[in-house]
Parts: C-alpha cells; sequence; structure tokens
C-alpha cells in the first residue's frame, strides 16, 4: 500500500523531471529569482491541474525554494533560528524554543545546496563550512566530514523591521531609556553595544540607527545583509555595505573613513578592525558597533585584545583613547521566564571617562521579585556635548533631572 508521503515523494520526482525536461532555465533561476518562480508556480498549475492550493504551494516550497523552513516561517510567528544538529530539527521563537521534529540528513543537504548555488559557494569535504545569506535568512553549515553525528546547520531569521521600538520598548527596558538613547545618538556619542548571540545587538543598534538625522551621512558595514537598514530608512543618508571573501570588515572600515561619514555602523566587531574603527574615532567619526563581551565594563579590554590580532599598540595609550572617546558601553543579556518564553533585556548601561572611570548609567538586577531597575548618573561631561550638539533643550532637561549629574573636573 503507497503511504501519503511516498505518494508526496512521487509527485516533487514527477515535477522535477516535467520541469527540467520542458523548463530548464527556469527552474534554476527560481530561487532566487522571483519572476521565474512566478512562471514556474504558473506552469505547474498548469500542467498538474490536479493540485489543490495547498498542494500547489507544498510543491513550490519543496521544488523551488526551502521546503520544511518556508513551512515553518510561514506556521509559527516570529521565528528567529532554525537549527538542525545533525538529527533533529529545532525552532526558536520568541515565545521558547521547541523540537519540530526528526528530518532526514540529507533533505537538509538539498537545503544547504540551495544556499550555496544561490551564493556561488561549495559545501563539500574541501569546503566544509558554509556561511551564506539568502533573502532574509543567514546560514551557517557544517558538512557531515567533520561533524560527528551528521551536517549541521543553523539560520538566522532575519526580518526589514525594526523589532524594537518605542511602542514595545517597556518590555526591554524602563521608558525612560528610551529617551537617554536619543540623548547619546543627538549628542553624537560613540556607542558599543556587548552581549551574547542571540540578545538582541543588532535590533537595538537599529533603534540606535533610527535616531540618527538625514543631515548625518551614514556608512553602515555589515558581512551579512542583515540590518536591512536601506529598507527600514529610506529617507536616511546611508551607503550599505557588506562584506565577501576579497574585501573584509577592516578594508571596508579604511575606506568608510574615506566617504567622511557622521556615523560608522559596524554590525559587529571581531577581530583588529577594531583599530581603524578607532582611528576613526579619533579623527572626529562617529561609531555604533557590537560585539561579544562578558559586560559593559569588560569592552575596553576586548577592544585592545582585538586590536592585538592584527597591530603592535601601546595598551596604556590606546586604553587611555578608548575611556577618553568611545563614550558608552551597554550590556543586553536574555533569560527564559517561566513559560519558556524567551525574553531580552537591558543589563547595564555605562559611560567611559577620561580619568579612567567606568560610571554606571543604569542597571537592571536579576532578583526572585523580578527585575530591579538601578538608575546611576550620567557624567558633566555628556551633558557639556548635549549641549555643544544643540541636542533638544527638554530632552536635555529629562536627563538632567532623571540622572543626576556625576561632576568631572
Amino acid at each position: 500500500m503507497i503511504t501519503e508521503i511516498e505518494e508526496q515523494k512521487q509527485l516533487l520526482e514527477d515535477v522535477r523531471k516535467h520541469l527540467k525536461l520542458n523548463h530548464p532555465s527556469e527552474l534554476l533561476k527560481a530561487f532566487v529569482d522571483l519572476e521565474a518562480r512566478g512562471k514556474v508556480n504558473e506552469v505547474v498549475k498548469k500542467d498538474f491541474p490536479h493540485l489543490s492550493n495547498e498542494e500547489l504551494k507544498f510543491v513550490m516550497a519543496e521544488v523551488v525554494g526551502l521546503g520544511v523552513i518556508e513551512k515553518i516561517i510561514d506556521e509559527y510567528e516570529g521565528v528567529t533560528d532554525i537549527s538542525y544538529n545533525g538529527t533533529h530539527l529545532d525552532v526558536i521563537t520568541n515565545q521558547g524554543k521547541f523540537r519540530y521534529g526528526e528530518i532526514e540528513e540529507s533533505y537538509i543537504i538539498k537545503i544547504i545546496q540551495k544556499f550555496a548555488n544561490a551564493c556561488r559557494k561549495e559545501f563539500t569535504r574541501k569546503n566544509p563550512i558554509l556561511d551564506a545569506a539568502f533573502s532574509n535568512l543567514r546560514l551557517n553549515a557544517v558538512h557531515k566530514d567533520v561533524a560527528q553525528y551528521g551536517t549541521t546547520m543553523a539560520l538566522r531569521v532575519v526580518r526589514p523591521k525594526l523589532a524594537l521600538h518605542q511602542e514595545n520598548f517597556k518590555s526591554f527596558a524602563p521608558d525612560y531609556i528610551f529617551d537617554l538613547l536619543k540623548a547619546i545618538v543627538a549628542s553624537k556619542s560613540n556607542v558599543t553595544i556587548a552581549g551574547e548571540t542571540g540578545t538582541g545587538k543588532t535590533e537595538l543598534q537599529k533603534l540606535l540607527l533610527s535616531f540618527v538625522e538625514y543631515k548625518d551621512h551614514i556608512v553602515m558595514i555589515e558581512d551579512t545583509p542583515e540590518s536591512h537598514a536601506k529598507i527600514l530608512f529610506p529617507d536616511k543618508d546611508i551607503k550599505s555595505w557588506i562584506t565577501n571573501p576579497s574585501i573584509n570588515i577592516e578594508m571596508l572600515v579604511k575606506a568608510g573613513l574615506r566617504n567622511n561619514p557622521a556615523w560608522q555602523v559596524v554590525s559587529e566587531t571581531r577581530g583588529r578592525e577594531a583599530y581603524e574603527m578607532m582611528q576613526g574615532i579619533l579623527t572626529g567619526h562617529r561609531l555604533i558597533t557590537t560585539l561579544h563581551a562578558v559586560n559593559a565594563r569588560a569592552i575596553p579590554s576586548r577592544l585592545i585584545n582585538m586590536m592585538k590580532m592584527g597591530y603592535d599598540i601601546d595598551e596604556t595609550s590606546m586604553k587611555e583613547d578608548i575611556f577618553r572617546y568611545l563614550n558608552f558601553g551597554i550590556h543586553i543579556e536574555k533569560i527564559e521566564d517561566a513559560e519558556g518564553r524567551m525574553k531580552r533585556y537591558l543589563k547595564e548601561i555605562v559611560e567611559f571617562l577620561p580619568n579612567g572611570e567606568v560610571l554606571t548609567v543604569f542597571r537592571c538586577d536579576l532578583t526572585n521579585k523580578g527585575f530591579e531597575y538601578v538608575p546611576g548618573k550620567v557624567s558633566s561631561i555628556f551633558v557639556n556635548r548635549m549641549m555643544e550638539k544643540r541636542v533638544d533643550i527638554q530632552l536635555q532637561s529629562k536627563i538632567k533631572d532623571g540622572w543626576g549629574v556625576h561632576e568631572i573636573s
């Protein structure tokens, strides 16, 4: 007796054979070209008239799409990550993590190969690690040759939307922090956002970017097209650059400085490019970037260690420059609540001061009773910078009255 699964496999095989024989060009282009995909959809609809709308959608997803990946993204709201560990597929949403079920490795490999083909990269024993991005998906895959229990895959779903905004900000931090962040950007302060993977660093970076005025030229540098800054902020003056195998972040940072930007926004700092970014700060360009650090106070030492990956630096002198010009460090964390939902929250904001002091501006303590917010102070240096940069008077007053001022002589 033929099972439903066997019938589905036979249907897919029949459609593939038909398309390869009669429409090979459209079939090849359909994964990366929406127009070609539309043509294939019409062909399948015409040549396989017995298919219901649901069956047609399934066939299109399997033959020229991402199959189960598309199904998961369609069915579950707020999917952020899809992971395959060699045997099982796990899904992470804003509501938590769940196991989708067992999936054959060969099926996952076909999905990975579609990414590889679309990005003109190889995924083989000789090239066992694939980093690729397509549409709103970012993929990392590791070949079974080096993965003990089978090919693994990590998919990050990135959407061209501002996930963190004023209306939902209080789920991330107190409302008064929103005004502080606006003042930090308006005062042209440099900002580094720290946190582990999945804490929402990119989303906070996009929120800060939303505060930048049109008159300020922005150079956005990413290794994968994750921010969708040009789509989100069409009225801003943004040059959006993406690295490739021959052009790295360090090269783009150097090129960016020659474009005289008011802001360089680097999606993530990982290595020696930190040195060139610091040179940009020292020549008057503002910076918003993210990195991995255990807390906000660890940011200066992390940056110095990254600079040392490619440069022989005077650590004492560089540390002085960082404390004088880096301005603000922000740390984000995430926890799972009692219902298993993932909650991302602002852990700490600190201000780096020229005398080597680290001033706590805000701290969130997680206690048995929940979140406890601990406001600190802002420095007189920041207050003066707000005045110099003509930050809105009412916003200045909110900051000074709400925090109090730590005087720096």
